[in-house]
């Protein structure tokens, strides 16, 4: 997730800016860059020290912008939804059902490979900040319904049909075949893709 716009909705418009208010503003704008440029490098909870140095600021300078690390992880998580949403939106969704699966797996997958840091810093912080938690759920409710519009059909599966469709396609079971498992991501999309085409009556 390269070159990353922030922008701020903190200031009122009708503010005039002086020169210590901008000050401010850039500080927080360079302290939620950094922090998304340490996890998107692997760092998935960095440290109050890691990005006051990364943002090159003083470490009293991150606390004075946020109460604590969770506010900035709440702040940056809230942020990396928004710039991750248009990796799981879009493409063509015509065609038979065999080409309509193949295709919204490639596009999951391949978001998921995108984001994968965003998303695995999501999971380790949503079992202690609700708001994460919420952020992360309603993602994967989003990635859910992205999955019914690519294949409607899944919607006339029985309840059980579904949680595998939708379990199949989720973030935990990609990363469980690419990351524990090591199975490349060309053969994550025809193993997911074989195993929801498989809930479907030939």
């Amino acid at each position: 997730m390269d070159n990353v716009q922030i922008q701020s909705d903190t200031i009122p418009s009708d503010t005039k800016l002086d020169g210590r208010l901008l000050r401010s503003e850039r500080s927080r704008q360079l302290i939620i860059a950094a922090m998304i440029e340490l996890v998107g490098e692997g760092n998935l909870i960095p440290t109050a020290q890691q990005v006051a140095e990364r943002a090159d600021v003083g470490i009293r300078s991150v606390f004075r912008h946020f109460d604590d690390m969770d506010s900035i992880f709440e702040t940056t998580n809230t942020l990396m939804l928004k710039v991750t949403k248009p990796l799981f939106v879009g493409g063509d969704r015509s065609g038979a059902i065999e080409v309509r699966i193949l295709h919204a797996t490639e596009q999951l997958t391949n978001g998921y490979a995108s984001a994968k840091n965003f998303m695995l810093s999501g999971q380790i912080r949503m079992w202690n900040t609700p708001v994460i938690k919420k952020n992360y759920i309603l993602n994967q409710q989003r990635i859910q319904k992205e999955l019914e519009d690519w294949i409607p059909e899944i919607l006339s599966l029985s309840e059980l049909g579904k949680q595998s469709a939708y379990a199949l396609s989720s973030f935990d079971y990609w990363l469980q075949l690419r990351e524990v498992q090591n199975v490349s991501n060309k053969d994550c999309i025809e193993i997911i893709s074989n195993q929801i085409s498989h809930l479907f009556p030939n």
